[in-house]
């Protein structure tokens, strides 16, 4: 049995690493729109950026996603610090968006072979403490950093550079940290062969992961949309008109809305998260298409906050159903099959709009992405009013 001063400092440094590896992937969306006034970088270049970030971490995700339950989790942290601070001194010398995209694909990588250990350790640490923590940090530090990136492109000095600097510096301390922790996994043989490219779900879970797919796939394909090109949609919303700052409240807005509605929520069954969730998305998402139309940026803000607040809601839910389903050497593997999942779901659509953008407008692809992630919650939610009940229950408690 861990004794409780050790689990809150692993709960506490694993917690902050974690908040700096995901806060990170979002402090660059604000300087999108920088990037391409700056250096006339094209939306699809800019969207190129977004997609090697998520193509990166997949496969990491994939390949390590289950390294750190057979050499420990601290050397694999280590090991993405090490990565992550090579993004951060790529883009802190940036002067193209092909090098950002070079740091984006080293950022990816990074990201992957992190947030799976990270994840792990913290439900080491504390199974449904851990697990909750892994929900809400990356909705808080992906605002904090994209708002704290936004403000220091506008006031500080060196606009494109000066946060990889700050973030250079809290990786150094991050990689100090974890000297203070204990390893809460012994090593296991099985390292080589762990890094075959595969999604491993342990089978007490695989049932639960089936049943919070859809709702997954609806959210993090949202978070996607708005992650990459909210900026420049929330841009139509304001006549045109906006930079790193509207960039950085766009993500703010989604991702603050997502993290109070978890914390609001803290009790209740899975399914009952699921369909809070569904509901809150299905109730904004149609303010954001309206906002477009009517030219609205507190509408188009408003719709973004409520359907933040049901990305929250089923992440939360999705996370309270799996979490407690694995045993203590199978927990990374279900973060990395999780991630993998919600990943694919936030990237994938969101590349294909780009492309879409292209051939009808960005407004036109704005409206079709939108419309089919209702049609999706809408049927996630009717799954949910009629099969819910029976098939989505709250993880046991261990």
């Amino acid at each position: 049995m861990m004794p409780p001063p050790i689990r809150t400092k692993i709960l506490w440094i694993y917690s902050v690493i974690l908040f700096l590896f995901l806060g990170a992937s979002a402090a660059i969306t604000p300087l999108y729109l920088l990037y391409h006034e700056q250096w006339q970088a094209t939306l699809p270049m800019l969207q190129a950026a977004f997609a090697v970030y998520a193509l990166a971490l997949l496969l990491a995700l994939l390949c390590f996603g289950s390294l750190s339950d057979y050499l420990g989790r601290r050397p694999v942290v280590w090991l993405a610090i090490a990565i992550e601070i090579s993004a951060m001194l790529q883009f802190s010398i940036a002067e193209s968006i092909a090098e950002v995209i070079r740091g984006r694909a080293l950022q990816g990588l990074a990201t992957g072979i992190a947030t799976s250990a990270l994840s792990a350790g913290l439900q080491d640490a504390h199974r449904e403490r851990g697990g909750l923590i892994s929900g809400m940090i990356p909705m808080g530090s992906m605002a904090a950093l994209a708002l704290g990136s936004a403000l220091l492109a506008k006031f500080a000095p060196q606009p494109l550079h000066f946060v990889f600097y700050i973030l250079t510096a809290a990786m150094i301390t991050a990689a100090c940290l974890l000297f203070i922790v204990p390893e809460t996994v012994s090593r296991v043989p099985g390292a080589l062969a762990s890094l075959w490219p595969r999604v491993h779900v342990p089978h007490a879970a695989r049932a639960a992961m089936w049943r919070i797919a859809p709702a997954s796939v609806a959210v993090w394909a949202l978070a996607g949309l708005l992650l990459s090109l909210g900026p420049t949609i929330a841009r139509i919303a304001n006549h045109s008109s906006g930079g790193a700052l509207l960039g950085g409240s766009v993500v703010a807005v989604v991702m603050t809305s997502a993290l109070v509605a978890m914390v609001a929520h803290l009790a209740g069954s899975g399914v009952s998260l699921l369909r809070r969730g569904a509901v809150a998305v299905l109730a904004g998402l149609p303010l954001v298409l309206i906002s477009l139309h009517v030219v609205s940026l507190p509408v188009f803000l408003l719709g973004a906050s409520i359907a933040g607040a049901g990305l929250g809601l089923t992440v939360q839910g999705s996370l309270r159903t799996i979490v407690p389903l694995a045993e203590s050497h199978e927990r990374a593997g279900l973060a990395a099959g999780y991630f993998v999942m919600s990943y694919l779901a936030f990237s994938a659509p969101a590349f294909a709009a780009s492309f879409a953008v292209n051939v009808i407008g960005l407004r036109e692809t704005t409206d079709v992405y939108v419309v089919i992630l209702l049609i999706l919650t809408t049927l996630t939610l009717r799954s949910l009013n009629q099969h819910g009940t029976a098939t989505v229950r709250p993880a046991p408690s261990h």
